[in-house]
């Protein structure tokens, strides 16, 4: 009898799939880490977006997993939205796993606190320049870049933050860089997918919406910051909340990358947040990978159409669960047969 690979059978597009590029939220606890499969040609062009392992609750083993996915093809590409440890825990671990062909990154030093984290992701980078792969920084531009046969916009960072500033405090620092943080856009035509990772209120009012608004529409949003308050308000006091940005986003589904707020160190999902996403897209649509250890989907497809966002009924949670934490899933998940569901 054949070894289950559940990676595989979860996240795999069938042979006679039409999709263009599947993005899957995984769940990772305290963190973020999201998987790209784009079309290219008879094949697929593989991204990983960030990455955390956190055993304390129960987050994906992202390596194991990426290796039972891709096995000896290998990561084409690892992007680091920003370089925090709840975005970079595991990365060595993974170019353990996996060859990596190109990094693409922020270009941000973080201080000291993030340092270690911040060195391993430059230990992967020379060990990918030393086999012949590429390192990109990356920097926000009004034109789309090709990747397989879909297309990638990077609206953020406008500009690079990595100059060591001897007399910069810490919380100025770790501002700076959400501030500065990678935003990206995958997708094609009218569908897309807006990649966020720790981008806050300012990074969207000061930089991105006004010299990006023809190019922030997209159909899932992926909630900024673990669905904190931050990407709307100054302070949980803050009366006024900034939703210019979301209103030109005007996603249809929300999802959102933490653990339960109990769980949270920083109490994410803040709740005053899902509220406004809920006010936006619908309570149902708003999605949060904590709440039962699932990990979301979503396809687009060649025809300009799209899936929605559905769920793995917690399978991967399961199969690679660092900890204790992870849920038996009721059932299997089915592949989704009903196309243009949400498009």
């Amino acid at each position: 009898m054949a070894e289950t690979n559940v990676a595989k059978d979860v996240i795999w597009p069938r042979e006679d799939s039409d999709v263009l590029v599947r993005v899957v939220w995984l769940y990772v606890g305290q963190g973020s880490s999201i998987l790209m499969l784009v079309a290219d040609r008879d094949d697929y062009r593989s991204l990983l977006v960030d990455i955390n392992l956190d055993e304390k609750n129960g987050g994906i083993d992202v390596p194991r997993l990426v290796h039972d996915l891709l096995g000896s093809v290998g990561l084409d590409v690892f992007v680091n939205t920003h370089p925090h440890d709840d975005h970079l825990r595991g990365v060595i671990e993974l170019s353990d796993e996996v060859s990596i062909r190109e990094v693409w990154h922020s270009g941000h030093v973080p201080g000291v606190k993030y340092r270690d984290s911040y060195d391993n992701l430059r230990k992967v980078i020379e060990k990918v320049r030393k086999s012949g792969g590429r390192e990109v920084k990356l920097q926000g531009s009004r034109s789309a870049k090709g990747i397989g046969d879909a297309q990638c916009y990077v609206l953020a960072p406008a500009e690079y933050v990595d100059e060591e500033i001897g007399d910069e405090k810490p919380d100025e620092r770790y501002k700076r860089i959400h501030e500065h943080c990678a935003v990206l856009r995958f997708g094609s035509g009218d569908k897309w997918v807006l990649v966020t990772g720790d981008s806050d209120r300012t990074a969207f009012k000061d930089h991105i919406t006004d010299y990006h608004r023809e190019r922030l529409q997209a159909v899932v949003l992926d909630a900024s910051h673990h669905g904190s308050r931050d990407f709307f308000k100054e302070g949980e006091d803050d009366k006024d909340p900034y939703l210019d940005a979301l209103q030109a986003i005007s996603p249809e589904y929300v999802v959102i990358s933490a653990p339960t707020a109990k769980e949270s160190p920083h109490d994410h999902p803040h709740e005053d947040a899902v509220e406004l996403y809920a006010e936006q897209v619908g309570e149902d649509s708003v999605l949060h990978t904590g709440d039962k250890r699932y990990c979301y989907i979503c396809d687009i497809y060649r025809d300009g159409k799209y899936s929605g966002v559905y769920d793995d009924k917690g399978a991967l949670a399961e199969e690679y669960c660092l900890g204790d934490k992870g849920l038996v899933p009721t059932t299997f998940p089915s592949k989704v047969d009903d196309r243009g569901m949400g498009g």
